[in-house]
């Protein structure tokens, strides 16, 4: 019996810092700072080339 709750909070406890991580993840993710890399990039008026975006290879 001791042993099962042993494990049984074992388990908890990983349980635990996965939630924690993955709420940590998502939190990063929602602060994404893509909408002000977009502006940025529009302000400054960058072109695809310039930032080796066009996904075309660069002839020799």
């Amino acid at each position: 019996m001791v042993h099962t709750i042993s494990f049984l909070m074992c388990l908890m406890l990983l349980g635990m810092i996965i939630v924690a991580f993955m709420a940590a993840l998502l939190e990063f993710v929602l602060r994404d700072t893509t909408d002000y890399d977009m502006e940025y990039l529009w302000n400054h008026k960058y072109t695809l080339e310039d930032l080796h975006l066009d996904g075309r290879k660069e002839e020799k």
